[in-house]
C-alpha cells in the first residue's frame, strides 16, 4: 500500500490581491510563510520518502517544509500544475464577477462544462492529474509520498478518482489531504486537513470575515481619466507617475493606485473603506504592473507619523529603516 499525501500550496498573492492565478507564477506572501512553518512542524515526526510539487513557485517554495528537512530531494511534475485559465489569468475576481459571472459560477460549481478561450478543459486538467498520482503511486509503492499541488487542479482531480463532489468544501491553503493507493484503487483516508493551522494563519479563519459583505469585497480596476481628479484628496493627489488606476468597488470609484515606470506611486483608498484588507487588492495592481515590466524590488517610504499606512505595508514588506519621518520598506516582486 502506498500513502499519498496530497498539499495545497501556502497562501500566496492571487488569494490576497482577489486575482485569477491558474497557471500565473506568482509569490508566497508573508502569513503564507508562517503556514509553511506550521506545516514543517507537522511533518516533524512523519516519515516521507518521496515529495513531488507542481512546478509552479508557490507549490516548489511550499514543499520546502518536507524536502528540505528531511534531506529529499524535490522532484517537480507539470502535472500538478493548477488548471490554466486562458483569458482569465491574473484578472481581479471582481472584473470577473462582472463581466463573466454565469461562467465564474460554472468555474466553481460545474467546472465540467466551464468555458473559457484558452483555458483548458476539466477531463484534461483532472486527466492529467489523475495520471500524474497514479504513476507515482506505482513508482514508489508500500511507500509515503507527499504531493504538493493546487486548490482547483486538486479538487477536480479528487472528483475524478474518488468522487469528490463539485460543492464539496475548498482546501485551506497548506491543508492536507491522506490517500491510501492500493491494487489501482483510490481510497481517502481524510481530506483538507489543516490542524496545524491556528485562525490567526489559516488563509480561510482570515478571510471569513468579508464573505459577510456579499460579494460587495472585490475590486476591479479602470484606468483614470481627466473626469477622476474629484476623487483625490489634494494631499494624497499622485506626483510623478505614469500610470493611475481607479479602484472600484461595483460601479462607485473607492481609491486609486498610481506607479512611477519602475516605483509605487501611491495607494489610497476612501476613509470608510479602510481596516478590511481592500487595500491588498491595490497594491496586487501595482506589483502585478510592475512585474511585468521587469522590476524585481520595490522600495518606498511610508511616514512613521502614518501607524495605518506603515501597519499595512509591514504585511507585505520588510522594513529597512526607520526614523522618526519616514518607515523605508522593501518587497521583493520577483518570482524565481
Amino acid at each position: 500500500m502506498t500513502k499519498l499525501y496530497l498539499i495545497r500550496h501556502a497562501e500566496a498573492e492571487g488569494n490576497i490581491f482577489r486575482r485569477m492565478h491558474g497557471q500565473y507564477d506568482s509569490r508566497i506572501t508573508q502569513n503564507g510563510l508562517r503556514q509553511i512553518d506550521a506545516l514543517r512542524r507537522r511533518f516533524a515526526d512523519v516519515r516521507v520518502d518521496a515529495v513531488y510539487a507542481s512546478d509552479l513557485f508557490r507549490t516548489r517554495k511550499t514543499a520546502e517544509a518536507i524536502y528540505l528537512p528531511k534531506g529529499l530531494p524535490l522532484h517537480p511534475d507539470p502535472r500538478f500544475r493548477e488548471v490554466h485559465v486562458g483569458e482569465w489569468e491574473d484578472v481581479p475576481f471582481a472584473e470577473l464577477e462582472r463581466r463573466f459571472p454565469e461562467a465564474l459560477a460554472s468555474f466553481v460549481r460545474d467546472p465540467e462544462h466551464w468555458i473559457v478561450p484558452g483555458a483548458e478543459r476539466f477531463d484534461a486538467y483532472s486527466g492529467r492529474f489523475e495520471a500524474g498520482l497514479r504513476e507515482i503511486a506505482e513508482v514508489h509503492a508500500g511507500q509515503t509520498v507527499a504531493v504538493f499541488t493546487h486548490g482547483c487542479v486538486l479538487s477536480g482531480g479528487l472528483h475524478r478518482i474518488i468522487g469528490l463532489p463539485h460543492n464539496a468544501s475548498r482546501a485551506d491553503n497548506t491543508s492536507v489531504s491522506l490517500l491510501e493507493y492500493e491494487d489501482g484503487s483510490f481510497r481517502p483516508v481524510y481530506l483538507f486537513g489543516n490542524s496545524h493551522l491556528s485562525d490567526a494563519i489559516s488563509t480561510q479563519a482570515r478571510q471569513s470575515w468579508w464573505r459577510q459583505h456579499e460579494g460587495k469585497f472585490n475590486l476591479w480596476f479602470r484606468e483614470a481619466t481627466g473626469e477622476d481628479c474629484g476623487l483625490y484628496d489634494p494631499a494624497h493627489a499622485p506626483e510623478q507617475t505614469d500610470q493611475i488606476w481607479i479602484a472600484m468597488l461595483d460601479n462607485e470609484a473607492v481609491g486609486y493606485v498610481s506607479v512611477a515606470a519602475r516605483a509605487l506611486g501611491s495607494i489610497w483608498l476612501k476613509p470608510e473603506y479602510r481596516h478590511c484588507r481592500r487595500g491588498d487588492q491595490l497594491l496586487g495592481q501595482a506589483v502585478m504592473v510592475l512585474r511585468a515590466r521587469g522590476v524585481e524590488t520595490l522600495s518606498f517610504g511610508v511616514p512613521t507619523a502614518n501607524l495605518d499606512a506603515v501597519g499595512f505595508f509591514s504585511h507585505h514588506a520588510e522594513p529597512v529603516q526607520m526614523d522618526d519621518c519616514y518607515t523605508v520598506f522593501r518587497m521583493e516582486i520577483s518570482v524565481k
